[in-house]
């Protein structure tokens, strides 16, 4: 008995570690964008990075607080030190004599004080190293915007393939349906075999469509939770739908003038913020050229024995206060090159400045065009689909009162489904064309979606 519990327990073991529990996670569009802004591992590391700048801003500010520091050392002389001395000194005939000095046992203990006074070169450095901290922000919102843009686009994807699926499954079951009145007719001898085959077919291509469809849902899901920062074994399930309201955000007008002056957008300040920071560099290189002010001081105690024994040293102090100037004379043309070298880099990222403006009208030009031809897709698509439903259900109408072919059918039905699925692409495209309208505009957030 105790054997078959042993068994009985093994089995219940084995049979349930196949089973591996997920997580289902309910989003919309919205809540998809927050948990990206937490979990995403590239915006991660982006704000890192914004944190490292922040620490660059004290590490120049550092430059004018006081610079304090203590040293000692022992030394251990095997030979008394050397010093050379005129023979007079010495009372000796020579004209230079040497004489050895100084303990065996020498201690020095020195507390070292530096106050930079004037110093236009710290100045510049840290005023570069705030703009690099302003590039650093930008470029996280530049990249928080590209993360929604990017969230955006897939989430509607992954909506489009859904909405497709349920498509493709009624068009399934119709033909289906078809291919067994087909059978049916042609086992009475009132149908013809072409029909059955055709039915056959086109029952054989739907299903081939359904499971592509199936895997394309699965390969969008799982770039969603890359994006997101899910583990992609946990279930995602979309919220939102794909479908338009009459008057809905997508079909709003943009009428507010265009200007390059009046865009948010990220890449332009921070193309403007490289262009400052190519400036203050510049400064900072011409700043080597001026002296620098210092106040120096120090306090320093020695002493010197023959015995290795501390307590009983005698402390000699000395110290003083001073001001340090440097000025510099001559680098062997080093500032000059440098500063030649900051002059074509500021009039390269000045040229970068230029070519990125015209590239956003150009951008913007051709996303409004994109936007307006989204919409004028979406109203005629609309009116194909009811079109298409009509004359697919004459034609069924037709063939039920034995007026109309099989093939006419087939037909409506092929024209039907294409017009649902068109009509759905002409959605994705209106949704996606004014996203990329806001983001061009730099109006892209949570909020307008």
């Amino acid at each position: 008995m105790k054997s078959k519990i042993i068994k009985l327990v093994f089995i219940l073991l084995v049979f349930t570690s196949g089973f591996t529990t997920t997580a289902q996670k309910s989003v919309s569009l919205e809540e998809a964008i927050v948990l990206a802004s937490q979990g995403n591992r590239s915006l991660k590391i982006q704000k890192l990075e914004e944190l490292r700048a922040q620490q660059a801003v004290k590490e120049a500010k550092s430059a004018w607080l006081p610079n304090i520091s203590i040293n000692g050392n022992l030394s251990r002389y095997f030979d008394r030190q050397i010093i050379f001395l005129p023979g007079s000194f010495a009372k000796t005939n020579k004209d230079v004599q040497e004489v050895r000095v100084g303990g065996l046992y020498q201690y020095n203990t020195v507390a070292a004080f530096n106050q930079k006074l004037f110093s236009r070169n710290a100045n510049q450095n840290i005023k570069a190293t705030l703009v690099e901290a302003k590039i650093e922000q930008e470029i996280t919102a530049d990249l928080e915007s590209r993360l929604i843009e990017d969230l955006t686009r897939t989430y509607y994807q992954v909506l489009l393939a859904q909405n497709q699926l349920i498509l493709l499954k009624k068009s399934l079951q119709r033909n289906e349906k078809a291919l067994t009145d087909a059978k049916a007719l042609f086992l009475q001898g009132n149908g013809l075999k072409m029909d059955t085959l055709r039915s056959y077919i086109a029952v054989e291509n739907l299903k081939i469509s359904v499971s592509h469809q199936v895997n394309s849902i699965e390969i969008s899901k799982d770039q969603l939770k890359q994006l997101i920062g899910l583990d992609l074994k946990d279930d995602l399930e979309l919220v939102d739908s794909l479908h338009l309201e009459e008057n809905c955000d997508e079909l709003k007008v943009f009428d507010d003038e265009v200007t390059i002056e009046n865009l948010n957008r990220h890449d332009l300040s921070i193309q403007k913020l490289i262009v400052e920071l190519e400036e203050k560099r510049l400064s900072a290189i011409r700043a080597n050229k001026y002296p620098e002010i210092s106040l120096i001081g120090q306090y320093q105690l020695q002493s010197q024995s023959d015995e290795a024994k501390f307590n009983s040293q005698t402390w000699h102090p000395t110290s003083f206060m001073g001001i340090n100037v440097s000025i510099p004379i001559f680098s062997g043309g080093k500032t000059s090159s440098q500063v030649k070298q900051g002059l074509i880099k500021l009039e390269q990222e000045k040229i970068k400045m230029e070519d990125l403006n015209a590239l956003v009208r150009l951008e913007i030009a051709t996303i409004m065009n994109n936007w307006n031809n989204a919409k004028l897709q979406y109203e005629a698509q609309k009116s194909t689909v009811e079109a298409a439903e009509v004359n697919f259900a004459i034609n069924t109408q037709r063939y039920s009162n034995g007026i109309g072919s099989k093939l006419e059918v087939t037909d409506a039905e092929l024209a039907l489904t294409t017009a649902q699925i068109t009509y759905l692409h002409s959605i994705y495209n209106l949704k996606i064309s004014r996203m990329e309208l806001q983001r061009a505009l730099g109006r892209l957030n949570s909020e307008n979606l």
